[in-house]
């Protein structure tokens, strides 16, 4: 069985770059048994090492001109092509879409890669995630806990057996 992994990008001391931290954070305070928890601060070569032949749940946050803060913007990292309005500017050196074009010469590829990109408004240095990021954390962090109670065979799933 392919490992599992959930990785966020971001700083959680600039504003709404923090979404990923604080998912990961709700995630851990809500659940014992979680898989692989992986907190990146946008240390690009050190994701190709960490999602490499994983099924991952990547969490981002993004400015967007085209789409209000609190906007949360499903991938498949794989399959999709991250738009370039999201590429534009990046605190981690190399932007989500040239991480994975560069994991794709490398062969750094993880298995399975599904981004969820928050739309941000608030980067600044000590400032605290905005109130509409924080609502659209906690609706990923409810989706994900579900989606892990499916996987696991949890009361969120029902046998006609």
């Amino acid at each position: 069985m392919t490992a599992s992994a959930i990785i966020s990008l971001g700083s959680r001391y600039r504003g709404d770059d923090a979404v990923g931290p604080h998912i990961l954070d709700s995630l851990r305070a809500q659940r014992l048994s979680l898989p692989c928890c992986i907190e990146n601060g946008g240390d690009m070569p050190q994701l190709l090492e960490d999602w490499k032949d994983r099924r991952v749940t990547l969490l981002d946050a993004v400015m967007s001109a085209e789409h209000p803060p609190g906007t949360v913007l499903r991938l498949n990292g794989l399959t999709e092509e991250v738009p370039p309005s999201l590429c534009k500017t990046s605190s981690h050196g190399l932007n989500l879409g040239e991480a994975l074009g560069l994991a794709r010469i490398l062969d750094r590829l993880p298995r399975q890669l599904s981004v969820y990109a928050v739309c941000g408004c608030k980067f600044d240095i000590g400032a605290p995630l905005s109130e509409t990021v924080r609502a659209a954390a906690d609706r990923i962090t409810q989706e994900l806990l579900t989606q892990l109670a499916m996987e696991e065979g949890g009361s969120s799933c029902m046998s006609n057996r």
